[in-house]
Order: C-alpha cells, then structure tokens, then sequence
C-alpha cells in the first residue's frame, strides 16, 4: 500500500521546537498574521468613538441649555429690555449654566440703578434675573429728562418718567456736560451736595418724602405739600427729628394750612418750634413796606406777635432771637407741638 505523503505543514508540525518551525516557514515563504496592524486599528477605533461621543455630548449640553426664554423680577425703575441687553453685552451668554456661574459667581458690573441680581434657572433653556435695585433719594431736571440719584449722589438713572418717591432737588448747579451714569454727580459745590447727601440718607431714615429740596444758597429746604421746612445749614439729625410729629399735628389742626416750618436755628436745648403761616408772612411784607421797616416787621411778628387778620396766634419764645414756637390752635389753651419730639 502506498503510503500518503504529507504536507508541508504537517511535516513541520512534528517538530517540538516552534522557533525552529517558524524559521522554516520564514525561509519557505510563509507569512504569519499581522496582528500588530489589527490591534492598531481597534484602538483607532475606540478613540474615535469616544471622540464622537464627547461631541455629541457637548452639542446636546448647547442646545439643550440654550436660552430661549428671559424672565426679569424685582425691576421698578429699569426696564426688563434694560436687564436683557445687559445680559447680551457679552456674547458667550447663550448658555444658561454660563450664565448662571458668571453672574452669580463672579463679580460682574451692574447696571447703575442696580445693587445686586440673581441668577436662577426657571428651566434648562430658561432663567430668572432677580434684581434688587438702589433706593433712589432725589432727581434733578437734566437734558430734557429727569436725572435720579442714589443716597451716594451717584447718578443712577435717566428717564422722561417721574417716580413718585424721590424728591425733586431745584437749585443744585451740575455741570451737564460731564455726567456719567454710575458716578457721582459734578456740582459745583460739593459741600451743598454733600449735605443733600446727608438730608437725602436722614429722609429714609425718618421715613420722610417731601415733594422737593431747594439750595438757597448754603441752605436747604424741604416742602411737604404746603409747609415749607427751612432746615439752614447743619444739625440736620436733630432738626429732621422734629418734622414727622410736627407736620402730624399741622395736618391735623391746620389741614391744608400754607405757611413756614423755621427749623434753621432750632437745637437739642430748644423747647418750641415756629411756624408762620403764609397770611402772616404777607401781612408782615406789606406791613413792612408802609412802614419802610420789612425785615424787623416779620421778625416781630415770626417772634411771638398775633395776626388777628388772618386769626392765626403766635405764641412768643422765650428767646426772641434764637427760641422758636409753634401756632396755637382757636383755643389758646391747646398749643400745637410746644416740645420737639424725642430724640
């Protein structure tokens, strides 16, 4: 029987020696596998997945977090477009997670009526800005516009509309042509605008809103409907101290009543406050004129004596130079406001 010849392979697989065998083939032509070249490619592959993975990721964070929606609470004075264009001043703000961090995070410029804001996500592609604006304490006439400023006398807003709660200022001079939003307003005398400043500050603190402040020269004055406050020129603390009980009990008994609150001389040791009402003060101006003697007619009549014209009694100081005293009422036996209020 003729005996099969075998292959060249299976010659080769007899011998132990896998070196040796592999250098047979070596010679004899054969090549193994390259298996260096698969294993390449498989972490190619692996790599570009993950590539591929990290920007699908990202593209569904943008547009997941895109900001498609605004909203804007605890605004008074500025506006919700206001808030939004100080948003879009930077152009990365698309991102509501960016958003969120810069604004709460860091510390970014505010608008000049705002103190602080919050940022909060109402949803992923929405957000709430809460802001918390600055206590306004005044308004000049300015270009047409109403100029407002805050208790620092930093301009903080510029609008046609007037706002109910801060107090009209005439008189102050501002040089028009370097104001600034976010400063502090150039007045000519910085020493009158310092204490409307102070007055401004004491306002909030006496929970006071007069209709205006007028500077005659270095003094300043407050007008409360028809009573006008003459405060001078310092001891501000003490003198607004006495207003709020003051205008309680005029409004009460005199409503209505024109006249002049004199706190400009008033001090701690004062016991009584003047008012001269506006008849009074008429009378005293044509009275001085007959008699060519004006000024010492209205400061005897300021001082103590009664204008039985107009039936307005004014009880004299003890001080006719520096003691005040308030109107009296028809019946002579009840005084308005004869002590200062408490400090």
């Amino acid at each position: 029987m003729k005996r099969k010849k075998k292959s060249r392979r299976e010659r080769y697989e007899e011998y132990d020696d896998e070196a040796y065998i592999n250098e047979v083939l070596y010679k004899e032509g054969y090549r193994p596998p390259e298996r260096k070249k698969k294993k390449r490619r498989g972490v190619f592959l692996g790599l570009l997945t993950f590539i591929l993975g990290i920007v699908i990721i990202v593209f569904a964070f943008l547009l997941l977090f895109h900001i498609q929606k605004i909203e804007v609470k605890g605004n008074k004075y500025c506006t919700e477009n206001d808030v939004i264009g100080w948003l879009r001043e930077d152009k990365y703000a698309v991102n509501s997670v960016y958003v969120w961090w810069k604004y709460n995070k860091a510390d970014v410029k505010q608008l000049p009526v705002v103190e602080s804001s919050k940022i909060s996500f109402r949803a992923p592609w929405a957000i709430r800005v809460t802001v918390k604006e600055k206590e306004i304490s005044g308004y000049i006439d300015y270009n047409n516009q109403y100029l407002y400023f805050d208790k620092d006398g930093t301009a903080v807003l510029s609008t046609v509309e007037k706002i109910d709660s801060a107090a009209y200022i005439e008189g102050m001079e501002v040089d028009a042509s370097k104001v600034k939003l976010g400063k502090v307003l150039p007045v000519s005398d910085k020493n009158v605008f310092k204490r409307i400043v102070e007055i401004s500050q004491l306002l909030v603190k006496y929970e006071l809103s007069p209709d205006r402040i007028t500077c005659s020269g270095s003094d300043l004055n407050l007008y409360f409907g028809n009573v006008e406050v003459l405060l001078g020129k310092t001891n501000y603390e003490v003198r607004l101290a006495q207003v709020p009980p003051i205008l309680q009990k005029l409004t009460e008994q005199y409503p209505d009543k024109q006249g002049t609150l004199h706190l400009e001389n008033y001090d701690a040791t004062d016991k009584a406050v003047r008012f001269v009402p506006k008849e009074a003060q008429e009378g005293a101006e044509s009275e001085g004129q007959d008699d060519g003697q004006a000024a010492e007619g209205q400061q005897d009549i300021t001082g103590g004596e009664e204008s039985q014209d107009n039936g307005q009694n004014v009880t004299e100081p003890q001080d006719t130079e520096n003691q005040d005293s308030v109107p009296e009422t028809d019946n002579p036996e009840e005084p308005l406001g004869t002590e200062p209020a408490p400090e």
